[in-house]
């Protein structure tokens, strides 16, 4: 019986178990279809999106070259250190040997490398290719690298021209100099890559990799600046900022044909690659910001306008006197030892040889205030110069209408007007190349990463400020100030004709004259027949001396031998193959 019935329920158990594994491979057959045929282009790209990531590719930024083509910024790849916490298995031996590499960390990162349910604090960010090689040759558990979206911007010449150059952010965004009012052409197009990552976002090795969109590579400035010539300039004014306890200065190297800087110094400086430890008094491009009140220098304004007016000529005589009283004011010569003419009057020439403060007084308020004005607004005074640098100050030349009884005489000695040192030295260029306001130039031309010219920068005139013959014959007044006047003998240099001005100028400080507190300053010319380099020296706030000829003169002129020797032009005149672009 028993036997019976097991025969016939076994073939049963049987087919129910192969009817069920039947229904389940369909079922199984189907799902398969539905994922696989029907669905599997859309689950592809699901589970793609899960493990995928779109990340910026790094744009390199354009570099910053020199007139020769050497390079004064670039910017490298770079990597940033990290770490994960939570897979740290000795957090006090990590930091430790991470110290050897960056010194004292943190003590917030100290903290954190502790505290194993984080998974992710920086160490450090952007460090340099030798310090990245390092973490990685220590092989620390929980410590890796990322390769940053920006590069690593590096100043290889390190504090050379730091206050016109700049500095960027973390991000490679400029934040001052030229890398920021020339950020949009160095910044270039970042690009992006879908990669294959893991939930760490880091890249899947051999995983799908696609670009989204190339990155395009910023372009690259070609500057008006020699290398040389900056250096020999940042020397020359440290040397006489540091022997007169001076408080900053500015040194300017123009071309004044073409209206190229050639080198534009500042003191104090900064080093780029540091700029967060400096403060922005130290970062301060002096010789485009800071306005202030020229002194004697500007007694070429008050020149040119009497002998562009033809109201006075070279024989013209003004009496001579040490000091007069103009609108209540008693105007003063200074106390240099240069005595008021002989004769009891003197010549537009003397006046200006000597500085006698009293004298272009006179042939300021001889001429007018009209034919004074309009002689500062064309020399461009009171205007921006547009030099491409930022935050340059238009100076301030105030209206005749604004001005009180003895403004005009103080005016035509250089006081209760201010300029900057770009705008002072600009003008002294169209005293040097026959009369031509020259547009500054600091950017020659704009090159992509391959070299190929997307622009130039030629040279502009903005207009002519007075006549061929009315600039030889500034020329020889200022010849005549280094020969026997106030420039003589420091701004003599042996084997060539030098030509220049001397400038002392009490400052305004908290909006009153502060008495102590002086800018001394030196403006010339080389050779003075047909110049090749302007030269501008300003000392504020020295101490021992306030004259320019003691302060600033020396330093005109040691800039000035080093130029014409970098042109190739020996000191008796002979020429040799030139060094310079």
């Amino acid at each position: 019986m028993h036997q019976r019935t097991f025969a016939r329920v076994a073939p049963m158990r049987a087919r129910i178990f192969f009817y069920i594994c039947a229904i389940v491979a369909v079922f199984l057959t189907y799902r398969l279809c539905l994922v696989q045929v029907v669905h599997g282009a859309r689950y592809a790209r699901e589970a793609l999106a899960q493990r995928s990531d779109t990340v910026e590719v790094f744009a390199r930024r354009g570099s910053l070259l020199d007139r020769n083509g050497n390079v004064l910024v670039r910017s490298l790849p770079s990597e940033s250190v990290y770490a994960v916490p939570r897979e740290i298995g000795d957090p006090a031996a990590t930091a430790s040997k991470l110290q050897t590499i960056f010194g004292k960390l943190d003590p917030s990162v100290v903290a954190a490398l502790h505290d194993r349910r984080l998974w992710f604090v920086w160490i450090a960010r952007k460090v340099p290719h030798e310090v990245a090689e390092r973490v990685r040759a220590m092989n620390l558990l929980g410590i890796a690298l990322k390769e940053e979206d920006t590069g690593l911007r590096i100043d290889t010449s390190g504090r050379l021209a730091s206050t016109v150059l700049g500095f960027v952010g973390t991000d490679e965004n400029g934040l001052d100099g030229l890398e920021y009012s020339y950020d949009d052409v160095l910044r270039g197009h970042s690009g992006r890559v879908l990669l294959e990552t893991d939930e760490f976002g880091r890249p899947i090795p051999f995983g799908r990799e696609r670009v989204v969109a190339p990155a395009i590579a910023g372009a690259s400035l070609e500057l008006t600046i020699d290398s040389y010539l900056q250096f020999i300039a940042e020397q020359a004014l440290a040397r006489q900022v540091k022997v007169f306890h001076a408080e900053d200065g500015t040194a300017i190297v123009m071309d004044p044909w073409t209206g190229e800087i050639l080198a534009l110094a500042n003191l104090p400086d900064f080093d780029p690659n540091h700029f967060w430890k400096y403060s922005d008094s130290q970062r301060r491009d002096r010789g485009v910001m800071d306005a202030y009140e020229p002194g004697s220098t500007y007694k070429l304004i008050t020149a040119a306008a009497a002998l562009e007016s033809h109201k006075v000529s070279l024989s013209s005589r003004f009496p001579a006197h040490d000091q007069l009283e103009v609108g209540g004011y008693t105007i003063h010569n200074a106390e240099d030892g240069f005595m008021a003419g002989t004769g009891g009057s003197e010549t537009l020439e003397q006046i200006v040889e000597f500085s006698h403060n009293v004298g272009a007084a006179e042939v300021g308020m001889s001429i007018g205030a009209k034919t004074f004005y309009a002689m500062e607004r064309k020399a461009g005074f009171g205007t921006p110069t547009g030099v491409g640098l930022p935050g340059e100050s238009p100076g301030i030349v105030p209206p005749p209408q604004e001005w009180s009884d003895s403004s005009l005489a103080t005016m035509s000695f250089g006081q209760g007007v201010s300029v900057t040192p770009i705008a002072m030295a600009r003008y002294y260029c169209a005293i040097a190349n026959g009369g031509l306001l020259m547009q500054p130039r600091i950017v020659r031309a704009v090159y992509d990463q391959q070299g190929k010219l997307i622009q130039s920068n030629p040279p502009k005139v903005v207009r002519r400020v007075f006549s061929q013959r009315t600039a030889a014959e500034l020329r020889e007044f200022l010849r005549m100030v280094v020969l026997h006047g106030t420039g003589d003998p420091t701004a003599q240099i042996p084997g060539y004709a030098t030509a220049g001005k001397t400038g002392t100028a009490e400052m305004v400080v908290d909006g009153g004259y502060q008495p102590g507190d002086y800018a001394a300053s030196f403006i010339g010319m080389v050779p003075y027949t047909h110049p090749r380099y302007v030269i501008y020296v300003k000392v504020e706030e020295p101490i021992g001396s306030h004259y320019g000829s003691v302060v600033a003169a020396p330093a005109f002129a040691a800039i000035a031998r080093a130029a014409m020797l970098h042109a190739g032009v020996l000191p008796s005149g002979t020429t040799i193959a030139s060094n310079g672009g």
